[in-house]
């Protein structure tokens, strides 16, 4: 065992069992004596084949128990995956003091939450995230100590040191102590009292010496007080009377607190205090600065679980008031031991209870009246993730001793010297949101502008009003959103949204620019007329646009219509252009003398117009008659004129659109030959003068 803690002092009465016996028996019967060290390697060889609960409950226990937190991470760990929901809350607990050690704080908070879901207990799930976030804080603080490993340190156990007269005065396991019997919790020698002088602390703890061979005996002694006149000493020890053990029903050597009076030079005199008892323990005295208080640690019955602070009045005389203990605030369901009140009556002691950063903490709780404020741990690196204890503070200084076994030290439990370098100032990780508000236009500074600052629901948390340089300031929590907003006479309200991050002290630029009214109402009025040119701009673009492909458009279709006349002209033979002119050629159409009727062989003859004009329907054709110059040319045109239109009709009947038909006689105009008289032509050129043409005026 590495000190005065839980049942520290505890001796059982319980012989081994006979040689032959199984080893799982064995330990089983080593675990009940509490000799875990010995307990340890047969539940080890047991577990390489067989991983019981029963096995594994106690080698993790054996391991927590000898501070062997990496073993202990292991089999708590075994037995929460494997047989987790069978075990009871104490076991998770240990399994995250176990984590906690390893540094593994956040892991251990989460199986806590995750086992707390699992049981529906929604307040101790709240009271987890309460207590990370408040370690969160302490921790925020840095290294509020200086501290150094103290030379006298050894590899067995120095703990609850204390300066008297010049003199180191601390508890130790030294090799030399009571003989060769060893405290099989840890298989170290059992502890004692021991000094050396505070000029000698530097040759390590070779100079120490008993402090009294009246209070030191073969039993465990340690954790003391000394009265203010020097003259009366508290220690702890073992239940015992004239050098022997003395036990409880259940064969246990329970701890006392002693009395002793130093007369002539030693300390004689020495009695057990009348609130002890067999059947419980009492442990860790301190005393008031006047004396006339003690604060102790007690498992007495009544308490609110494990070990509890209790106070009594020293009354004088050997007379003592009933212990009180110090109630809900002080103490917890689990461990509040080794108290130390300072010469204000500060109350600091260790505790697994309140929130800490892994088995024993060092809490302060502050005196207030007749009780104590809410205590607080008294933050790194004095506190660690394994057992931090026996804190005490040198009257009217900053500086001090306390114990602790963490792995970086010499051996088991160690003593280190304290320096206080930083208050203990405990707070929420806070940030500010600040900045500053111009005007946006002419970038003048805005004072007296309203600011309020919302939560994530909306909600006005504060209020403000920009100073004289326009600046302004919100203090508030890490890592939530929030909402900053503004607003003056005669400007645009704004707003900025800032989310902070875990960055404690930490600024948050929330600075904005506010439009006047005037300048957005000039604004949007430059904006309409900007926008009505730029739709006129757009329009006229677009119709530039809409032109250029319709040209685009026409040209390709007019070549691509070209193209497609080109080639119809080249396949049909009867397409002929004639100059500036393209015509359907077709046989002679002949009527008769001065009538203007189809003959029935012209009509045959328009067989192959009909074919071309309704394979080109784009085609707009014109149906030219013309006459000689024999009778009048009244006569001529007018007869000419019927016979056009006498074509035309024909075509009609034959599927032919009349828009698409354009009847034109031209009587004696347009000869062929240019006859002066009757006579001056011959009948072949008056022949040739009467005649039908079909020319294309159009083709879509």
């Amino acid at each position: 065992m590495k000190r005065l803690l839980i049942i520290f002092f505890v001796l059982i009465g319980i012989s081994l069992p006979a040689n032959g016996q199984k080893n799982t028996k064995r330990a089983d019967t080593y675990f009940k004596l509490r000799f875990y060290t010995d307990a340890i390697p047969l539940y080890e060889k047991h577990a390489e084949t067989r991983k019981s609960k029963h096995v594994v409950e106690n080698l993790a226990e054996s391991y927590y128990r000898t501070f062997n937190m990496p073993g202990a991470t292991k089999w708590f760990g075994y037995l929460t995956s494997v047989h987790g929901e069978n075990l009871e809350e104490s076991q998770y607990l240990k399994y995250a003091h176990s984590l906690k050690a390893m540094d593994k704080r956040n892991e251990a908070y989460e199986m806590l939450r995750k086992y707390y879901a699992e049981v529906s207990d929604t307040e101790k799930k709240s009271k987890i995230d309460q207590e990370e976030e408040y370690l969160k804080n302490v921790e925020a603080i840095g290294a509020r100590f200086d501290i150094k490993n103290l030379e006298i340190n050894t590899v067995l156990s120095e703990f609850a040191a204390t300066e008297i007269n010049g003199n180191l005065v601390y508890t130790a396991a030294k090799t030399s102590s009571n003989g060769l019997k060893k405290y099989r919790w840890n298989n170290q020698k059992y502890l004692d009292i021991y000094m050396q002088p505070l000029d000698k602390i530097h040759l390590g703890d070779s100079l120490s010496v008993p402090y009294s061979t009246d209070i030191n005996t073969k039993l465990h002694e340690g954790t003391f007080a000394l009265s203010p006149d020097g003259n009366t000493l508290y220690f702890t020890r073992n239940n015992s009377f004239s050098g022997r053990k003395r036990t409880d029903s259940a064969s246990v050597s329970n701890l006392k607190i002693f009395e002793a009076q130093w007369v002539d030079g030693k300390w004689q005199n020495i009695i057990e205090l009348p609130f002890n008892s067999d059947d419980f323990s009492n442990e860790h005295p301190t005393l008031s600065a006047d004396g006339k208080t003690m604060v102790f640690a007690s498992d007495r019955p009544g308490g609110l679980g494990s070990f509890d602070l209790y106070t009594v009045d020293i009354l004088g005389d050997g007379f003592f008031t009933e212990p009180k203990n110090l109630g809900p605030v002080i103490n917890t369901d689990k461990k509040e031991q080794f108290p130390f009140l300072d010469q204000q009556s500060n109350l600091y002691f260790s505790s697994d209870g309140h929130p800490g950063f892994g088995l024993l903490d060092v809490f302060i709780a502050t005196r207030e009246g007749k009780g104590y404020q809410k205590p607080d741990n008294i933050g790194l690196p004095v506190n660690s993730g394994y057992d931090d204890f026996s804190f005490n503070v040198k009257p009217g200084t900053e500086t001090g001793y306390f114990s602790s076994n963490r792995p970086n030290g010499k051996g088991s439990d160690d003593i280190y010297a304290f320096t206080v370098t930083k208050p203990l100032i405990i707070e929420d990780c806070a940030q500010l949101i600040e900045g500053t508000i111009t005007d946006k236009t002419t970038k003048a500074l805005l004072p007296n502008t309203q600011l309020q600052l919302l939560g994530a629901n909306g909600e006005v948390l504060q209020t403000t009003i920009s100073d004289a340089m326009a600046q302004f300031k919100f203090k508030v929590s890490c890592t939530s959103p929030y909402r900053v907003e503004a607003e003056k006479m005669g400007y645009e309200p704004n707003f900025k949204s800032v989310v902070t991050d875990e960055r404690r002290h930490s600024s948050n630029d929330a600075s904005m620019a506010l439009m006047s009214l005037k300048e957005i109402e000039k604004r949007k009025a430059l904006a309409l007329k900007k926008q009505k040119e730029e739709a006129v701009r757009l329009a006229q673009i677009k119709a530039a646009e809409k032109r250029e492909k319709e040209i685009q458009e026409k040209a390709l279709a007019e070549k691509q219509h070209k193209e497609k006349i080109e080639s119809t002209i080249q396949k049909e033979k009867d397409l002929v252009r004639e100059k500036d002119r393209l015509v359907i050629k077709t046989e002679e159409i002949h009527f008769d003398y001065s009538l203007w009727y189809l003959r029935r062989e012209s009509r045959k003859r328009l067989t192959g117009l009909i074919r071309i004009l309704k394979e080109n329907p784009g085609i707009i054709l014109e149906i030219g008659t013309h006459t000689d110059i024999r009778g009048n040319a009244p006569y001529n045109r007018n007869l000419s004129q019927k016979r056009a239109n006498s074509v035309k009709t024909y075509l009609m009947e034959n599927g032919i659109d009349a828009h698409r038909i354009i009847a034109k006689g031209y009587g004696e105009s347009v000869p062929i030959v240019k006859c002066p008289s009757e006579d001056a032509c011959s009948e072949e050129d008056h022949e040739l003068n009467r005649r039908c043409e079909f020319v294309i005026v159009h083709w879509k």
